[in-house]
């Protein structure tokens, strides 16, 4: 294994990256438009000698083969695109189609599973807030798919009547006490009400990590115990890159 790798996650609303050197991950950063993610592209890593990559993809082609032909065009390098498996690192895959469980999502449960052997739930709270639970064998039990915190308010904004606001923060209170109030209660406790009632389905779950732009929001909202892990993505590409040679199918 090289001494350096860089890790990216190309999430729907953010690229994140960060390397891995040492036996540790370093600081993540992170962008979001595709004009800004070209320009930190080119200040980071223009002048620096060229380490593997690996890349985890939900955004869509477009911007993958960007980064394709840029670390081709001036590293001279061939990322390695990671997907979904159906049994990989003592994770093993819910779907019947493994490819379709979002790689970031998969990532995410091994990473979960260097945290723990215990049964978890893995919430993560971005542009989609995305739930799975895992059993102490490893066993993907499934998932659950909802609307963001960000996406919940366009929706609000698009469809009603509503005019604009500046989202209130820092209030707990579960009622509103204006009509910005009442909506960000309302999209942070929905969010919030649905993760305690998957901790409370009966699957005996005994670990809770969080991790997403908006999960230090969501937390203080919950009535279970939280850890929050915002390298959860992050912690399971490095166990690709540290079986790298023995993991060959997960190249595409």
């Amino acid at each position: 294994m090289s001494d350096r790798v860089l890790l990216i996650d190309l999430g729907n609303s953010r690229m994140s990256w960060a390397f891995y050197s040492q036996g540790e991950i370093q600081t993540a950063k992170s962008c979001s438009t595709m004009a800004e993610i070209l320009r930190e592209v080119e200040a980071q890593w223009r002048h620096i000698s060229p380490v593997p990559v690996y890349i985890a993809n939900v955004a869509g082609s477009e911007l993958q083969q960007v980064l394709l032909r840029w670390f081709e065009t001036h590293w001279h390098a061939t990322p390695v695109v990671l997907r979904s498996q159906h049994l990989a690192h003592g994770v093993t895959n819910a779907y019947q189609r493994p490819e379709e469980l979002g790689v970031d999502r998969w990532l995410a449960l091994i990473g979960a599973r260097t945290m723990s052997w215990l049964p978890v739930c893995v919430v993560d709270c971005g542009s989609a807030v995305t739930i799975d639970v895992m059993d102490a064998g490893g066993m993907h039990q499934g998932g659950i798919i909802i609307p963001g915190y960000e996406m919940m308010l366009s929706s609000l904004k698009r469809g009603t009547a509503i005019p604009e606001f500046q989202d209130p923060v820092g209030s707990l209170d579960l009622l509103g006490k204006s009509t910005a109030g009442c909506i960000h209660t309302g999209c942070v406790n929905s969010i919030a009400a649905i993760i305690d009632r998957v901790m409370q389905s009966g699957s005996r779950l005994q670990r809770l990590f969080i991790t997403g732009g908006n999960a230090a929001m969501i937390i203080p909202r919950l009535e279970h115990p939280s850890r929050l892990a915002p390298d959860l993505v992050f912690r399971g590409m490095v166990q690709y890159v540290r079986d790298g040679e023995k993991q060959d199918d997960a190249k595409q």
